[in-house]
């Protein structure tokens, strides 16, 4: 009976540890590592938003920052963006006790897409979290075209036919020169008036689809020498 009775508990003891063993195991594949940090964007996360070039965007970009599964204060954040003029506010940020970080956005000068960044000082998993946005002309309007008049290396448009969306603004820009902007044909526009010399300029907002002739009377005619074509679809 004693071997019986010692046998049964040598069974009991290993089984108990098996279990143990087990779930240890367990916890350590569901929890994770508890001291990792994580970054990530934070809804409203301010990702995606479409603002004027040259202007900050309505709603800041905003990230949270996480220990294991809790939020990690006093992370610090440093916040860029690319594009001439673009500019984050603040451009480094320290997460709170919510792990939350934001920063105002203020695009930068050119028309299109753009991208800023949100990087975790000394590293996280996710970071940097990476941000898009698309810039439009003021207004919302195409973007303006330059046409330049030149006289360096030959009289000259430069470039002189061009295809626009409706609604553009066309600038002549005298570079050098005695010229002007003459139009003609049908349908037409305004032209510069008399001819002048550098510098000078001339603009014309395109509201109305058609092929628009021009070109300069001192060097040129519709057909001939100093002319171009704006077509507008």
């Amino acid at each position: 009976m004693v071997g019986a009775s010692r046998s049964i508990g040598w069974m009991v003891l290993l089984g108990a540890a098996g279990l143990q063993g087990c779930g240890s195991s367990g916890g350590g594949d569901l929890g994770g590592d508890p001291t990792a940090l994580s970054a990530a964007r934070s809804e409203p996360s301010g990702d995606r938003q479409t603002g004027t070039a040259g202007q900050a965007l309505t709603n800041p970009l905003r990230i949270v920052v996480l220990r294991g599964a809790a939020p990690s204060a006093g992370a610090v954040v440093n916040w860029s963006a690319r594009g001439a003029g673009a500019a984050m506010t603040p451009s480094v940020d320290t997460t709170g006790a919510d792990g939350i970080s934001t920063s105002a956005w203020h695009l930068g000068s050119d028309a299109g897409a753009q991208s800023a960044t949100a990087a975790v000082d000394g590293g996280a998993d996710g970071s940097p979290v990476q941000f898009t946005a698309t810039a439009t002309t003021p207004g919302g309007g195409p973007q303006p075209i330059e046409i330049q008049l030149r006289s360096d290396g030959g009289n000259r448009f430069e470039p002189a036919n061009v295809t626009i969306p409706v609604g553009t603004t066309v600038t002549w820009t005298w570079v050098g020169g005695i010229h002007d902007v003459t139009s003609g044909g049908s349908p037409a526009f305004s032209g510069s008036g008399n001819p002048t010399g550098a510098p000078h300029s001339f603009s014309q907002t395109f509201n109305a689809a058609g092929t628009y002739l021009y070109f300069c009377t001192v060097h040129g005619t519709l057909t001939a020498g100093m002319h171009g074509t704006i077509e507008v679809r």
